[in-house]
This record gives structure tokens, sequence and C-alpha cells, in this order.
């Protein structure tokens, strides 16, 4: 909004953006402000201008004040986060209110792009968006046809199915419930430098394994003498408490879903 504000006033600053008439503006390409040039088409009235944009072919009528101001806005540009494309199809909110949709993409769209936020969580540097996934008309379809989309408190996940991924697509995304999601979250920048789910107790000079399991609550596993048996330890009763959460929600989880929590591995150098 304050780019746009910005650009608008350099607009104003120098007359017009597009120094046009109605008498001679069919077959001018004019430029937008964010938009890219467009073309007109056809003069009706002051306001309804027939343009189309050269780059999408997207067609609109727009008027004439707007026109030369450059206000107009192409929907199949990437205008968000300079990569999401919001189109015409599908809308961004009701009632004031953005759709489940709208919010889900732009919130991926930012995990992967947004640097102010990848500094924040720096486990999403390096991800990226599939082409499909930049449209927001595609990943709306795509989720309404998705098991558990429309259940509350469930979230969009991406390397369940294949461990490590950093890419947001189609094949590979899938929707969990936060018991399950949270399960998964590795916590690397707060547990230290031991192996996941071991901590050295200065008390017992030993090393402590603990799982986080219902809600986050950790079960102490014992002490032992060295990290990798604290570690075996853990990666038990971590596997274990998968396996039993993957049976718990079988019935609404999607299948691949389930077969991944029951084949899945915590790895040492996870």
């Amino acid at each position: 909004m304050l780019e746009t504000t910005r650009k608008l006033r350099e607009v104003n600053d120098m007359e017009y953006l597009n120094d046009i008439s109605y008498k001679h503006c069919v077959g001018k390409v004019c430029k937008s402000l964010n938009s890219g040039d467009f073309k007109i088409l056809k003069y009706n009235d002051a306001y309804n201008v027939d343009v189309q944009f050269l780059k999408t072919g997207y067609e609109t009528v727009a008027r004439l004040g707007d026109i030369k101001n450059g206000l107009i806005k192409d929907p199949y540009s990437p205008s968000v986060y300079g990569i999401g494309i919001v189109g015409t199809k599908y809308p961004i909110s009701v009632n004031s209110v953005q759709t489940k949709e709208y919010e889900l993409w732009t919130h991926m769209l930012q995990r992967c792009y947004s640097d102010t936020y990848k500094k924040k969580r720096p486990t999403y540097e390096g991800c990226e968006v599939s082409n499909n996934f930049k449209s927001y008309e595609y990943f709306y379809e795509w989720c309404n046809k998705q098991i558990g989309f429309n259940n509350k408190g469930w979230h969009l996940d991406k390397d369940l199915l294949v461990k490590g991924n950093k890419v947001y697509n189609e094949n590979v995304c899938i929707f969990l419930p936060q018991e399950i999601n949270s399960l998964l979250v590795k916590c690397t920048a707060s547990r230290g430098d031991h192996l996941i789910g071991v901590y050295w107790n200065k008390t017992n000079k030993a090393f402590r394994a603990m799982v986080s399991k219902n809600k986050g609550k950790q079960e102490h596993l014992g002490y032992f003498k060295t990290e990798i048996e604290a570690f075996k330890a853990y990666k038990q009763a971590k596997e274990s408490f998968i396996k039993e959460q993957a049976n718990n929600w079988k019935s609404q989880i999607d299948d691949r879903a389930y077969e991944a929590l029951m084949n899945y591995q915590v790895e040492i150098t996870d």
C-alpha cells in the first residue's frame, strides 16, 4: 500500500503516467504502476474503456482516469511476494475475512519468499513453491480436494511424505492434525549441541533422554552413560509414539500420511 501511494505521488508530480486523450486512445499501449503494459482496445465512454494486458492477455474494463494514472491491475501478474498470482476465479475474502484457502496460500508464499520471515525462521531457507502452487486458483481447487482441509486446527505439511522436502507442491503436501504435525517438529535451534532427544544432565553427570508426547509434555526416558545410548532410547520411544498416533488418527488422515507415519524413522542426523 505504501509503495503504491509513493508511486501515485510520483505520477501526480508529473501530471499523468499515460498522457492520452479519449479521442486518440484506442490502440495506445500504456503503463500500469504494478502490472506491466496494457493496450487500449475500445473506448465506450470515460467510465468504460476496454483494455488488455500485453503479458498475460487479461482483458478488463477501466475508467479513463485510472488509465491515465496507471491504476489498472492485472490479477494474473505475480503480485504476492513477487511470485503469487491471484487470478479472478475465487474470492480472497468473504465479508472482509480472508478465506482459509487464501490465508494458507499467502502464509505458504511468505515462508518461502519473505526474507524477513526467513530471518526469524531460518529452517525455511531454501524452500520453494511449485509452479502450480504459485496460482491461487490452482491452490484453492487443490485444497478443496484434500482430506482434512476443512478440519479445524489441521496444518499444511510439506515433508512427511518426503523427509527433508523443501518444495511445497501438489504431490507431497497433505493436511495433518496439529497433534501429529507437532510430533515432526525438530526444534533444532533450542536443543543445543546434542543429538535429538538427548540432553546433558550436570547433576547426574549423564546423558538424559526425553521425548515429547501429548500436547508437548516431556517424558523422561532415563539416564545413560553415552549420548548414543540416550539417542537410541529416544528413537525407540519417538517412533513408537508416532505409530500410536498414526493408529489413533487412521480413519481421518490421508492413507499416504498413515503409511508414512507407520514407516517413520528418527535419524541420528535429525
